[in-house]
């Protein structure tokens, strides 16, 4: 039985509910779905964070809650709520790169901080019948910071770590540091899924045969290009079609704010989908005010595609 995992990488304000929902129903292809990870302000989990993670939301997604949170007080509220809800498998974000959040010693920032990520992981490995998985980058500064953190995760024994071979400061740019990755590997107990800039499944297949005792790969921002990167065969533009009203018909259904509302989530939806399509097209989507001008402009992306 073939136990490695395809596994879709979460994207703050991206791969919301409405996004994974259309996904799953449209191409599918990924073993799960980790959420964007949750935060808690005022003492109180965020309310849209709940939001998307609701059960009764999700249909049959399957789906993994991810929190984010240096704060052992705060971690516990976010795991609490989640399982109030029935989850028992919740994600722990040691990977966030982006400099509001790491400079906060959350995400990748925790990792020069090995003192602050064994308070955490002890404070939830207190928590009953919930199994752990772990997110993160090789460190924050330096790409030997794993190395203070790997020891820790005996606290939990986390079902798998996801590992993304940069160090937070890089966020998205310069080359993936394939040495510290194997040290990692080699050294990891638990199970091992790497993550990285992959675009393609004749990449996925370089990865695993490089390293044969991957658990899986996480794929982030080449399925979020190309929807049906998992599923070839999909990628025609009646699938991408009802993949986008999928998405549009969720966010009329419960969004609150009027077509605006829907308009300015649409238009993000494609900073990152389909880059190949028809420029002018694309161009009249950014540049669109009305919804029915919106309209016209994605009949122009298939109708050219």
């Amino acid at each position: 039985m073939d136990t490695f995992k395809i596994l879709s990488a979460p994207l703050q304000g991206y791969t919301t509910r409405a996004w994974r929902l259309a996904h799953w129903r449209v191409f599918g292809a990924v073993d799960d779905y980790t959420a964007p990870f949750m935060r808690v302000q005022r003492g109180q989990v965020r309310r849209h964070d709940v939001a998307d993670v609701d059960p009764s939301e999700n249909a049959d997604v399957p789906l993994v809650p991810q929190i984010l949170a240096s704060q052992p007080g705060d971690a516990l509220i976010m795991v609490n709520a989640l399982t109030a809800m029935g989850y028992h498998r919740i994600d722990i974000n040691l990977g966030c790169p982006f400099p509001p959040i790491a400079l906060h010693r959350k995400g990748s920032g925790m990792l020069p901080h090995p003192d602050l990520v064994e308070e955490l992981f002890t404070s939830l490995a207190t928590v009953q019948g919930v199994e752990y998985s772990l997110k993160m980058r090789l460190g924050w500064d330096h790409p030997e910071q794993w190395k203070q953190v790997l020891p820790l995760t005996h606290i939990l024994r986390p079902v798998r770590v996801v590992v993304h071979p940069r160090i937070g400061k890089q966020q998205y740019a310069g080359d993936l540091d394939m040495a510290q990755f194997e040290q990692l590997l080699a050294n990891c107990p638990w199970p091992v899924v790497f993550n990285g800039g992959i675009t393609s499944p004749e990449q996925i297949d370089e990865v695993r045969n490089n390293y044969p005792s991957l658990a899986g790969v996480m794929v982030g921002r080449g399925l979020i290009s190309n929807p049906a990167m998992l599923c070839p065969e999909k990628a025609t533009p009646a699938c991408y079609r009802q993949f986008h009203d999928n998405i549009l018909n969720d966010y009329t259904t419960h969004m609150t704010g009027g077509d605006k509302q829907v308009l300015t989530h649409m238009k993000a939806l494609w900073e990152w989908m389909l880059p190949q399509a028809d420029k002018r097209a694309r161009k009249a989507i950014k540049k669109s005010t009305r919804f029915d001008h919106y309209l016209a402009a994605v009949d122009q992306v298939f109708a050219h595609f």
